[in-house]
């Protein structure tokens, strides 16, 4: 108990003012900015992850990410954050990068990787931000955010599928839209003891939307049904009706395991043949399930297949196959190739024999190679390393080998941590926080970095205030 009331006696001798807040965000943040400015210019190549937005007070920002060799090991961390003045062209976007590489003695020749979504003013042909990267990184490859890709190729839907999920989204925003509908249809389920008592917005921009919307949809069918019924809504008559319910009943599965794929593609630390490993798979889970629709088999779909064990007059599988068909055409538009050929001796240098297998490294390499899948030392360090880490240890005696997997490895997959990033972003602006006087740059590299500000070396030069 004395040592509490110590604790909050010291406790109160902290200056908290908004101006105080203020200047600690700042000075941690740029000592945050110091080190990893320091451990990008040691690092031989860098790679980089960028995405433009506009936030809620309507400032256009630029959010790049970077990835680096430092210590033996990868790391990413947020690079900076950047006000555009007016519109997020391509020009602007690269003049504001372009500025930060000058003002801190960065060299483009040194980024080996860049990924971005497939916006115009990022993959524009002879200006847009990826093609002046390249201009200025030769060694630089692009890569289209996979997470992007797969919600586009997820987005086309047939005529009659396209019609069921616009009339869901009628019936959420009619019982929505209106503060009167909306808690009446809340206390409807709560008396029908419902697991939820609200329906979910639909939203465009977000990558699991439509598989949320839809499944909540569904669970809440009969409460919806109950209450459009009530109300003479026109749409009552769908929720009666089975052939549009096994419709809907599809969907949700199908976006559902879209989803899983999706949220299997995010997080930190990803590699290119992390993401292509679950793409390469959901394209053969594909040919499985058009196979089993073909053959009227729906097991793989199970809202899908328990609603159609209590209406087995629906016939819905000729649907199915043709939804599918078109899903694996799109997938194999937006992910032709695989981008694991040729390079699976990174994953596993010890199980590839140059002698049989396509490994797209020149002569005097593949001997390299196969050194290190005969060397034991190098073993045991493959059972305990990361793969990034491994092939950092495999420079010392293989450098130019260990080069080539090194540069492959620093590639962004996907703009995961940009995403990421504008959603602290939206928090950080609000009412409350918009009251202290940090930069938002400042607050962002606080709460993204994963470097610790050097508390003792920032206190060291400050000078206690105490309060009286």
């Amino acid at each position: 108990m004395r040592f509490e009331k110590a604790a909050a006696k010291k406790m109160l001798t902290v200056p908290l003012s908004n101006d105080t807040v203020s200047h600690r965000i700042a000075d941690m943040a740029a000592d945050i900015q110091r080190q990893l400015l320091e451990r990008i210019k040691s690092s031989p190549f860098f790679s980089l992850q960028l995405d433009e937005s506009t936030d809620v007070t309507n400032s256009a920002l630029l959010l790049v990410f970077v990835r680096y060799r430092w210590d033996s090991s990868l790391h990413e961390d947020i690079q900076f954050c950047g006000e555009l003045p007016t519109r997020t062209t391509a020009q602007e976007c690269f003049g504001c990068m372009d500025n930060y590489f000058k003002e801190n003695g960065f060299d483009w020749q040194n980024c080996v990787g860049v990924c971005s979504d497939g916006a115009a003013s990022m993959t524009g042909r002879h200006h847009g931000v990826v093609r002046q990267i390249l201009d200025r990184a030769p060694e630089a490859k692009w890569t289209h955010c996979f997470l992007h890709r797969e919600s586009l190729a997820a987005k086309k839907m047939t005529p009659e599928l396209h019609d069921v999920m616009d009339v869901s989204v009628k019936t959420i925003n009619f019982i929505k839209n209106n503060a009167v509908n909306s808690r009446c249809f809340a206390k409807l389920c709560e008396g029908l003891e419902a697991d939820h008592v609200q329906l979910l917005y639909h939203s465009e921009v977000r990558w699991l939307s439509r598989g949320l919307v839809l499944k909540r949809l569904f669970e809440l069918r009969n409460e919806v049904l109950s209450f459009l019924t009530e109300r003479n809504s026109p749409f009552a008559h769908y929720y009666a009706n089975a052939q549009f319910t096994a419709k809907r009943a599809y969907l949700c599965d199908i976006f559902s395991l879209l989803n899983q794929l999706n949220v299997s593609l995010q997080g930190r630390n990803s590699n290119i043949f992390f993401v292509a490993d679950k793409v390469q798979a959901f394209k053969r889970k594909l040919a499985l399930w058009i196979k089993r629709a073909q053959e009227k088999r729906m097991d793989m779909f199970p809202l899908l297949s328990d609603f159609l064990e209590n209406s087995p007059q629906v016939k819905i599988s000729d649907l199915v196959s043709q939804h599918l068909s078109q899903l694996a055409v799109k997938f194999d538009d937006y992910f032709p190739e695989d981008p694991r050929e040729g390079h699976m001796w990174i994953v596993d240098p010890f199980s590839v024999d140059p002698t049989k297998n396509d490994v797209a490294l020149p002569s005097h390499l593949e001997s390299q190679l196969l050194e290190v899948a005969t060397d034991s030392t190098l073993k045991l360090q493959w059972d305990r390393l990361d793969l990034g880490s491994f092939w950092i240890a495999v420079s010392k005696e293989y450098p130019c080998l260990a080069l080539r997997a090194v540069k492959l490895l620093l590639a962004f997959t996907t703009t995961y941590l940009c995403e990421s990033g504008f959603s602290i972003v939206a928090t950080i602006k609000t009412k409350a926080r918009n009251r202290l006087k940090a930069t938002l740059e400042a607050t962002l590299r606080v709460s993204l970095s994963p470097i610790p500000p050097r508390l003792d070396l920032i206190m060291s030069v400050k000078q206690a205030q105490v309060s009286h």
